[in-house]
């Protein structure tokens, strides 16, 4: 594995407790174990159209259908949400250089059109239903700039759209502009969507790759060993047995790695969304570290106790072989990276001495992409299974279209 995840402070008792003698962790482990056993038929008879999109002739396919696209190097994509987060979220992890429009603001749209020459970029509109309305009204701000540029023509030979193979609004729009269309899989949603054809169609990763990585992270799933910290099945026990005994409301993940920002903000959509339902709240957030030592962190280690913390070790490339002897401080005394190595764990230490619940995420070999496949397919399974165990459907959204009635109500 690429990934490691460190739960001993749970179990042996750091933090005044070891969860396995526990009534509320026997109680919930039980139940994580029929849930995964559940979702281990799923996988064996195919039938969770989400981890089908992890296996290696579902990418092949995907790899087929990108191979046709002849992309400029520089890359649009039009799209909010699980359209979007996935893709970005690999875009700023290994650093591609993708430009997103993922939020309806027209300010932003248009200063990006008066400095950039669409004519230079491949641009992929997606939205699953074809009928997201920002999506659309996005769209229609791009191709009024291409109207006045009379360039319309010219760039939907560049122009790619991906949405499901139905009645929709997008796909009307493609038909009749002759623009090229991949159909998106209808029966996996957006926040799911990372290993379909909303991500994949964007990056050369090796269908090879993808399946390997995420074969070794449902295998932790199947293989259930009960003292194997990176079993999904712990790890949704652990959660909810927290969430009982500490009344959690929040779970965080502190990144020391910054160019996880956008992964984080894709677990965002998939833990609000997925989990988000009931009254049942664990609320996602993300802080940036060690930037977050000065605002967030007095919070975290002074207020309520309702929070747990996904602590994401720092980066293990070294940029800089030491700091100059300018008497700044301290800090001289470390190398570059053995100062940032210090703040993480020094933070560690202080969550020991405050018993505040966590667990550790060690990523090997930064930039490897590996690290975020499996991260993916990882939370993917981990967060499938705590909606099953507290009984609501994790893979639907119902609240949501609430706002849409509003906004359309007239």
């Amino acid at each position: 594995m690429s990934i490691s995840i460190d739960t001993s402070c749970l179990f042996d008792g750091t933090l005044g407790y070891d969860l396995k003698n526990k009534t509320e962790y026997k109680k919930n482990l039980k139940k994580c174990i029929i849930a995964a056993e559940k979702l281990n038929l799923e996988i064996e008879k195919k039938s969770n159209p989400i981890i089908n999109s992890f296996d290696l002739v579902y990418q092949n396919t995907i790899k087929k259908k990108r191979d046709q696209i002849q992309a400029k190097k520089k890359k649009l994509v039009i799209g909010l949400g699980g359209s979007s987060a996935g893709a970005k979220a690999i875009n700023g992890y290994l650093g591609y250089n993708i430009d997103f429009f993922d939020n309806y603001d027209p300010s932003y749209v248009s200063n990006f059109l008066q400095q950039n020459d669409l004519s230079n970029f491949t641009i992929y509109i997606i939205s699953k239903s074809g009928n997201t309305f920002e999506t659309l009204a996005l769209l229609n701000l791009v191709y009024q700039h291409l109207v006045k540029k009379n360039k319309t023509k010219e760039i939907n030979n560049n122009i790619c759209v991906i949405a499901e193979d139905s009645n929709n609004i997008l796909l009307n729009f493609a038909k009749k502009n002759s623009i090229r269309v991949i159909f998106h899989n209808p029966y996996i949603g957006g926040r799911f969507s990372v290993f379909s054809e909303t991500a994949m169609t964007l990056f050369e990763t090796s269908p090879q790759i993808v399946t390997c990585s995420t074969e070794r992270v449902v295998k932790r799933l199947k293989e259930n060993n009960l003292e194997d910290s990176m079993n999904p099945t712990i790890n949704a026990a652990v959660l909810l047995s927290l969430k009982e005994i500490n009344n959690l409301n929040f779970n965080v993940n502190l990144l020391y790695e910054y160019s996880l920002k956008n992964f984080s903000y894709w677990f965002h959509q998939l833990y609000a969304e997925s989990l988000g339902k009931n009254n049942f709240s664990l609320t996602p957030m993300t802080s940036i570290c060690p930037k977050d030592h000065h605002s967030m962190m007095q919070l975290y280690l002074d207020g309520p106790k309702d929070k747990f913390f996904n602590i994401y070790s720092p980066p293990d490339e070294i940029h800089y072989e030491e700091f100059l002897k300018e008497n700044f401080y301290n800090i001289e005394n470390y190398t570059p990276f053995g100062l940032l190595e210090k703040q993480f764990k020094s933070v560690r230490e202080v969550f020991f001495e405050k018993q505040i619940p966590h667990r550790v995420i060690f990523l090997k070999d930064h930039k490897n992409p590996l690290n975020l496949i499996e991260l993916f397919s990882y939370f993917l399974l981990e967060t499938i299974l705590i909606g099953k165990i507290i009984g609501i459907n994790p893979y639907d959204q119902p609240a949501v279209e609430l706002v849409k009635k509003k906004i359309f109500k007239d």
